[in-house]
């Protein structure tokens, strides 16, 4: 195990992070407890190194009926004690449970780690002055990462290993060969079903699914060379997305995806508090004069993007479809991709939004006029910092932090591929997580998914964003594993 030193104990939540989360109100007497992946390890090579003690919210189960349960599965012996917000009368996100946790253990706050799986703890955690990791499909491979990389989940993307399973994806493969049905005959979704396994290092399995939504404005946009549309629009579709009426809100809905909204970067205030506001500036500059956001700005949308994806999956997220809304940002994706691709501004180009002619000329002049100034030695990172989003960006880190968490990557249109493309570019290996949900009907779509060697799944003449060919394209790929799962077998029926 890496280094221990930034701690002297480690305070853990329990369900979704020691052990699989039980329905609420479910009586004492029927609640089973199974460890989740990777708890065994860490707890064995935590508990000679550090104190450990538990804090959990549960509002149904004393402190002792919590031990008890652990003491079922052998766990209890770890932990020197129990909270629970039963017993004291207050929940996370208030301070009050880790900060009686720390004071019993008698640690400094800021030498004690909490790690847990929801945002009610992260804030816990920040306002009594604790450490705090996200856990994750395998808790003892998140923590061994995060002493690595403490302080930045952009980082812990970057730095990630990610193994594929080719003995999981075979096994699909063959498997699907064995069941009651001619040979390849469920063609790419038994191709997808397997890519998934290989991902997953497990049977195929694509729920519970999330969509993150970035919205952010460009400068390009603040007046009509590139759209018509006014940049308070971005800002009205998030409010809108979370309210239920726009168009990835009700197809969300009908493929049972959680849809969760950040805005990193409107030039106007969304209202809701449903969205996450976490504003890098108020939208980007325009390019066209100095770059579209300083160096601090693009890292600081990176992390917003790498810290989603570890939320998610922590959260219970097994599958992450990514989507955005920005005025202007098929222009920004439109050199993103063809700077990436070595493709010409004619070739990448489109009438996003549907904008009129006389606006698409300027737009393609703008376009091309970038992608000199780029030229052939293409930094992708720099490229986003001159040219991009930060809802680009953001999508960029989520999509490498994402792949490293061993789930897929289902993406959208222009946008999400022009991140995705980025992505690849950084962190090649990424590319086997990643699943193109539709080609939409911007010419820079199939340019990039040629480029990515992706196979999309739906192509149904979409464009506009939001996630939802992504989401569209969770149905077919739920199928797909379905499929496999409930299949018979040939060899039981011949």
């Amino acid at each position: 195990m890496a280094d221990l030193e930034n701690f002297d104990a480690v305070i853990f939540d329990i369900g979704n992070t020691l052990v699989i989360q039980n329905n609420p109100g479910i009586p004492i007497s029927d609640i089973t407890v199974e460890p989740l992946p990777g708890v065994l390890d860490l707890l064995e090579n935590l508990h000679n190194n550090k104190r450990m003690a538990l804090v959990s919210n549960s509002k149904n189960l004393t402190s002792q009926d919590l031990l008890d349960k652990l003491e079922e599965i052998d766990l209890a012996k770890y932990f020197d004690f129990c909270i629970s917000s039963l017993d004291i009368g207050v929940e996370k996100p208030s301070p009050l449970p880790l900060s009686k946790a720390v004071e019993r253990l008698d640690v400094e706050p800021s030498r004690a780690l909490y790690i847990g799986d929801l945002e009610t703890d992260l804030e816990s955690a920040k306002s009594a002055g604790l450490l705090f990791m996200y856990t994750s499909k395998n808790i003892f491979e998140s923590f061994n990462l995060y002493l690595k990389e403490p302080d930045s989940a952009w980082k812990r993307g970057l730095h990630s290993q990610i193994q594929f399973s080719d003995l999981s994806g075979a096994e699909v493969t063959e498997g699907f060969d064995g069941r009651v049905k001619p040979p390849k005959s469920l063609g790419l979704l038994e191709i997808l079903a397997a890519q998934i396994s290989r991902i997953t290092h497990s049977a195929p399995k694509i729920d519970p699914c999330a969509v993150a939504v970035f919205v952010a404005d460009h400068g390009i946009a603040k007046d009509d060379s590139v759209t018509p549309w006014p940049q308070s629009i971005t800002a009205l579709m998030a409010d809108l997305i979370v309210k239920g009426e726009a168009g990835i809100s009700s197809i969300a809905e009908n493929s049972d995806v959680y849809i969760e909204v950040i805005n990193v970067g409107t030039t106007n205030d969304s209202f809701s508090t449903q969205i996450k506001n976490r504003k890098v500036a108020q939208g980007t500059k325009d390019f066209r004069s100095e770059d579209a956001m300083s160096v601090a700005e693009l890292f600081e949308a990176l992390e917003i993007g790498a810290e989603t994806a570890e939320r998610l999956v922590a959260g219970g997220s097994r599958a992450l479809c990514v989507g955005e809304v920005g005025i202007g940002n098929t222009t920004s994706s439109a050199i993103l991709i063809g700077a990436l691709c070595n493709k010409t501004a004619d070739e990448v180009t489109g009438y996003g939004s549907a904008i009129p002619q006389e606006i698409f000329e300027s737009k393609l002049k703008i376009v091309e006029s970038a992608l000199k100034s780029i030229g052939q030695d293409i930094d992708p990172l720099r490229v986003l910092q001159t040219h991009g989003g930060l809802e680009i960006a953001a999508m960029t880190g989520f999509i490498i932090r994402g792949a490293t968490l061993g789930v897929p990557i289902i993406l959208d249109g222009v946008i999400t591929l022009a991140a995705a493309s980025a992505a690849a570019k950084i962190k090649p290996e990424i590319l086997g997580t990643l699943i193109a949900g539709h080609c939409s009907s911007e010419p820079a779509s199939r340019i990039a998914i040629n480029h990515l060697k992706l196979i999309p799944i739906l192509d149904l003449d979409l464009r506009l964003g939001e996630g939802t060919g992504a989401v569209l394209s969770i149905p077919i790929l739920r199928a797909a594993c379905l499929a496999y799962e409930r299949m018979g077998k040939l060899e039981n029926y011949i």
